[in-house]
């Protein structure tokens, strides 16, 4: 939200992204431990990190939009 520190959005969206935290950890090359201790509040992201983890949920929704065309084209037959 318009507002939010780096820290509210890395938590927000570690709250809210439909991935699993473990899956998310290794496409955006951080540790799973350093997206539970940001989704907690122990620790803080760094804006390198945060771009990190931005580009790994930029390859996540690629391949679910990926999934969604592939879906859609199968069910047009």
């Amino acid at each position: 939200m318009a507002g939010d520190t780096l820290h509210e959005t890395v938590r927000r969206v570690l709250r809210e992204a439909p991935f699993a935290m473990r899956q998310l950890a290794s496409e955006s090359r951080l540790s799973y431990d350093v997206l539970r201790s940001w989704r907690s509040g122990r620790r803080q992201a760094n804006p390198e990190s945060a771009r990190r983890l931005a580009d790994g949920l930029a390859a996540r929704a690629e391949k679910l939009q990926d999934l969604v065309r592939e879906l859609r084209r199968t069910a047009e037959g």
